[in-house]
């Protein structure tokens, strides 16, 4: 059983340099406006669905490369030097894809801009896992994705409303707020762990990770769960679109964008109020066990847009599966750091990010593909796919667990 400190104890216990981070991911999550508001850009312009997939997939292509050099490199070099370097490169390709109108141009920027992203994403993993103890770490990865949750729904609620307006500061309100986090991290964040030459290379990590069948399970589960969450930048936007809802809100009259934004910021509403709480819960079981029923509901959730209807039907559908992302996401961060050798958080953070990416660059592309040819596949598809993600989990992750520890005593870190 877990120790039974409130969960207001145990978030005092957290280091400093945790709030850091945290108010960092908060900034540069609530200023990602171009990424979920591409697709719908690009069909503006008047680009085919398939255009419009190479686009969006060359942000996975991008973080799918990085994934591998940021995890080597957090592990050389220390994660603050990943995380600035990163963001900074970041800010300057996403600015640079607004003046970006043909379709080679925007792949370029768009796969760069994926790269510098997944460049400095297995530095903060490794970092949490560094500077907590295992005990609080389930606690410490659900409040970073409550920050990073909180700021896209935020975020992706006022970017509903410029993308209408102001497309121009739709691209430089994302790239200041990722700039804004490098500073941060430069000014404010430990370096963390650094290694050697010798313990930092990639041929050391690849022969353990060989032969490491809960990671492999966990990164398949992980895989199928990605190729569903890409749909929302890409499919999931249309979809909505396409059912032409119109809601009239205290006055005012929201258009299907701005609709999209709000069942965003739905998802990122019920992650900031719901998961903390549910991870007090959910750490009491079997942590294997927690992440299928996870992978189960986020397929479920996206299946049920098959399902005829308006605003009700998309909001059930969207609760769903964040329920199931609220149980999986934060247990798998927390799984992937208790069995990575500390030597190799960075690249084992780094691995099964590049599940994540790899799915980044083929899920809007089959998702795309399958939206326009019948919409109604894509949808059961994903239910598949949660089904997939689970049963092979279930059979293949079996054996080690992330087993809480014995009670202690919390003290505040400094």
């Amino acid at each position: 059983m877990p120790p039974n400190h409130s969960l207001a104890t145990e978030l005092r216990a957290l280091p400093r340099a945790f709030w850091v981070l945290f108010a960092g991911t908060f900034i540069n999550r609530f200023g990602s406006f171009v990424y979920p508001f591409l697709t719908i850009l690009l069909h503006r312009r008047g680009f085919p669905y398939g255009e419009i997939g190479l686009a969006v997939g060359s942000f996975g292509l991008g973080n799918l490369l990085a994934s591998f050099a940021g995890g080597w490199f957090a592990d050389r070099f220390g994660r603050r030097n990943s995380i600035v370097l990163g963001s900074f490169a970041q800010a300057a390709f996403m600015m640079s894809l607004y003046w970006a109108h043909t379709l080679p141009l925007i792949i370029l920027l768009t796969t760069l801009a994926g790269f510098a992203g997944g460049f400095f994403q297995p530095a903060s993993g490794a970092l949490i896992a560094d500077l907590v103890p295992a005990h609080l770490r389930l606690r410490a990865y659900s409040a970073l994705r409550l920050a990073g949750n909180a700021g896209f729904a935020f975020g992706t609620a006022t970017g509903g409303f410029l993308v209408s307006r102001s497309t121009f500061w739709l691209f430089a309100g994302d790239a200041l707020t990722t700039a804004f986090y490098g500073c941060l991290a430069l000014f404010m964040l430990p370096h963390g762990l650094r290694h050697t030459q010798e313990q930092a290379r990639w041929s050391e990590a690849l022969r353990q990770l060989r032969g490491d069948r809960h990671f492999w399970a966990l990164g398949a589960a992980h895989f199928c769960a990605a190729v569903i969450f890409t749909q929302f930048a890409s499919s999931y936007s249309l979809e909505v679109i396409g059912r032409a809802i119109i809601v009239h809100v205290f006055g005012f009259r929201l258009a299907a964008e701005q609709v999209f934004g709000m069942l965003i910021g739905w998802n990122g509403v019920l992650v900031m109020s719901c998961e903390l709480p549910l991870t007090r819960v959910t750490q009491r079981f079997q942590p294997r066990r927690v992440m299928c029923l996870g992978y189960l509901l986020i397929g479920g959730g996206f299946a049920l847009n098959a399902a005829p209807g308006g605003l009700v039907m998309l909001f059930s559908g969207m609760t769903l599966f964040t329920l199931g992302e609220m149980m999986a996401i934060p247990m798998s961060s927390a799984w992937i750091a208790r069995i990575a050798p500390e030597s190799m958080r960075g690249r084992y953070i780094g691995a099964l990010a590049t599940m994540w990416a790899a799915a980044s660059v083929l899920g809007p592309q089959v998702g795309l593909w399958l939206y326009g040819a019948q919409p109604t596949l894509l949808w059961l598809g994903c239910g598949v796919l949660g089904i997939i993600g689970s049963l092979t989990l279930w059979h293949f992750g079996d054996g080690e667990t992330i087993s809480a520890p014995a009670p202690v005593a919390i003290d505040p870190i400094p």
